[in-house]
């Protein structure tokens, strides 16, 4: 059996399970609901200029901004026509630009008027947004996930114009037992509670396709995907793989990470299919 096969039986034992204890979670979530307001979460400084050394678009002037835009709107229409509201972005292996994608995309998000965005490090073997932003988060995803801290003093605020309308629920130490705690009733409850309040849009960094199981034992909790791939590292094979693993799920559509050498490194392209 090889290592695709392997994660697919995976992957299944652990969605059928969290399909089984959904209702059961729901229940706790009826009883503890803790709403995100992002005027009493903390706002963070960040430095301007090493945002955008690690390629984050901070304005609307920015070389990729456009591609982002146009990103932001199709995926917009498509999550607000279906009433949608949580989409995990993921790649197929380390390198290709998912988490750059997945902050940027966010950003973009953030700057339209009628939505709000949290976005999650769900990477927890291999944590890195709080790196992108220069963050040293007080408390991480695991403290929320415990409950040892409240919701709305684990997320931070970049101090970033346009950002206003954007959360961040950090990680700087990463966990062996993932996906443990991504198929939890607790994480089930936090998925419910970040995506309280109206025009509200979770985005979560989850690890690679191929590397974990991770990403398909946690499908279930979300509306959707968008997997990443990058021109000139990712393989033809990978693409065949992630295609049969996804199977079944909603793929909302597909990034081209710097489509052409020709144009801006910035540049993202953009696809959609099912």
């Amino acid at each position: 059996m090889g290592h695709i096969d392997r994660a697919l039986d995976r992957a299944a034992q652990r969605a059928k399970k969290a399909r089984q204890d959904l209702p059961v979670a729901a229940d706790v979530i009826e009883q503890s609901t803790e709403r995100v307001e992002l005027d009493a979460v903390h706002r963070s400084e960040v430095d301007l200029a090493e945002l955008k050394k690690n390629r984050l678009v901070t304005d609307d002037k920015a070389p990729s901004d456009a591609a982002y835009r146009m990103l932001r709107t199709r995926l917009l229409q498509r999550m607000r026509s279906n009433g949608w509201s949580t989409l995990a972005v993921t790649g197929m292996s380390p390198g290709e630009g998912k988490s750059t994608t997945a902050i940027n995309l966010s950003l973009s998000l953030a700057r339209d008027v009628n939505t709000s965005v949290v976005l999650v490090d769900l990477d927890l073997r291999k944590p890195s947004i709080h790196s992108y932003f220069g963050l040293s988060p007080k408390h991480d995803f695991h403290d929320v996930l415990a409950g040892r801290v409240p919701l709305n003093d684990a997320l931070v605020r970049p101090d970033l114009d346009g950002a206003d309308r954007l959360a961040l629920l950090l990680n700087s130490n990463p966990y062996s037992n993932a996906s443990e705690m991504i198929t939890s009733p607790e994480m089930r409850r936090l998925v419910t509670n970040l995506k309280s309040g109206k025009g509200r849009i979770v985005v979560f960094d989850t690890p690679p396709l191929l590397l974990t199981d991770d990403v398909l034992a946690f499908s279930p909790l979300v509306s959707g995907l968008l997997l990443v791939a990058c021109q000139g590292v990712t393989k033809r094979d990978d693409l065949l793989a992630a295609k049969e693993l996804l199977q079944g799920l909603n793929l909302v559509g597909t990034v081209l990470n710097r489509s052409s050498e020709e144009v801006s490194q910035y540049y993202y392209g953009y696809g959609y299919g099912a």
